[in-house]
């Protein structure tokens, strides 16, 4: 009876892992590629100067959530050129959901344009936090421009931009 049960479980996950395999397939149907763009091909795109293509390639890696496409992403969007836009509370968005889920350089990017108030209100409690968090991860330049930082801000600044870290840190 044991032996009859266990087969069962096998073949209902069996089903799923072939439903969600099925499932897979069939959004590359038609398309002539994987589901989800090459990322390398954005890298060489933008490394041939192409801002335009790798845009393309990078905006549906970023949408699904690839934290190295958003990064890339946001670089661009933050300098434009080459007929691609500047846009820098876009640049913004997308550094700030990576920087969420944990990405250090998302974070000290973060930090700087909150520091410079470049696409968003400045504000250097928010600043404080995002280079905080990014330093915590070995980014020296992050922790330099913290330290700078929280030398120019008042104690209550400086405790409120704490309270903001540990409760992004809880976030991922």
């Amino acid at each position: 009876m044991a032996v009859r049960s266990r087969r069962r479980r096998i073949a209902a996950v069996g089903r799923v892992v072939f439903s969600i395999l099925l499932a897979m397939a069939a959004s590359t149907l038609g398309s002539g590629r994987p589901a989800f763009a090459d990322f390398a091909e954005g890298v060489e795109a933008y490394d041939a100067g192409d801002l335009g293509t790798a845009y393309a390639e990078w905006l549906p890696l970023a949408e699904a959530g690839n934290l190295q496409a958003q990064v890339a992403l946001a670089g661009i969007l933050e300098t434009g050129g080459s007929g691609l836009v500047r846009d820098l509370p876009a640049a913004a968005r997308w550094y700030r959901r990576a920087a969420e889920r944990g990405d250090a350089v998302a974070q000290m990017n973060l930090g700087q344009m909150y520091a410079q108030g470049w696409g968003l209100a400045r504000d250097r409690v928010q600043a404080l936090a995002w280079f905080s968090l990014a330093a915590e991860q070995g980014r020296q330049w992050a922790a330099e421009r913290r330290d700078a930082l929280r030398s120019d801000l008042t104690a209550a600044q400086r405790e409120a931009a704490e309270a903001l870290s540990r409760r992004l840190r809880a976030g991922y």
